[in-house]
């Protein structure tokens, strides 16, 4: 067992239960939901899926996921998922050109070379097949995430791996307005207290007003990004 591998060995065990999964998941993509679309004839594989609760919430009933841990692949092949274990900063244990869609949700803060995942990501798709990356906008944990992925600077990568942008869209910051006052109590030092007093105050502004921050300055305001785009063609 690799050092990768233990660390996310147990990485799924004991996590929140479904309920508190699926409004997890409805806090960052209720807005953006409708616009993944799968349809039922799709091969799809999720990278470092764990246990296949965001498939689940999207509605997606058949996929692979492709995890390192054995705690989150139990768990998403109890949901009927079909688990494949492997390490995503490798090549993939599956054919070339063999899925029309792949999610990456959530995955790249945890790389060290996230250029490598992506690059085998678009050899796993089919011409024109499709990926969904949701990036998290968070500073690095030094634990399980690595480093802070830039707007741009994700987009950049996207396209030196052979991906094509179709549409871009964000979730603002302040979106989580308990983790915040969590953080509030549990933070010693005093200003990081008062910089998140600031933004408990910027929660309770419009949504509207929020996303059009996180829109145009998205590396200040966004939560999240969530990217579509296309395999490119030669």
């Amino acid at each position: 067992m690799n050092q990768t591998e233990k660390l996310y060995n147990d990485y799924w065990t004991d996590k929140c239960g479904a309920s508190q999964k699926h409004a997890y998941y409805d806090r960052l993509y209720s807005h953006i939901k409708s616009r993944i679309k799968v349809d039922s004839s799709d091969k799809v594989l999720d990278v470092a899926g764990g246990n296949g609760a965001l498939l689940q919430y999207l509605g997606i009933q058949k996929a692979d996921v492709l995890d390192i841990s054995d705690s989150g692949l139990q768990e998403a092949s109890q949901l009927g998922f079909k688990p494949i274990k492997g390490d995503i900063q490798s090549h993939f244990p599956v054919p070339s050109e063999s899925y029309d869609k792949v999610f990456c949700f959530e995955v790249l803060e945890h790389l060290n070379h996230p250029n490598k995942t992506l690059a085998e990501i678009n050899h796993v798709l089919k011409p024109g097949g499709v990926i969904y990356v949701a990036q998290p906008n968070m500073p690095p944990d030094d634990v399980y995430h690595v480093r802070r992925y830039a707007f741009k600077e994700l987009i950049d990568d996207l396209a030196k791996s052979g991906f094509v942008i179709e549409w871009a869209d964000f979730v603002p910051a302040y979106s989580v307005r308990a983790a915040i006052l969590d953080d509030i109590k549990r933070n010693p030092r005093w200003i990081r207290k008062a910089i998140q007093c600031v933004n408990l105050t910027l929660s309770f502004l419009p949504w509207r007003w929020r996303y059009a921050m996180a829109k145009y300055l998205p590396n200040r305001f966004a939560l999240l990004f969530v990217i579509k785009a296309m395999k490119e063609s030669l």
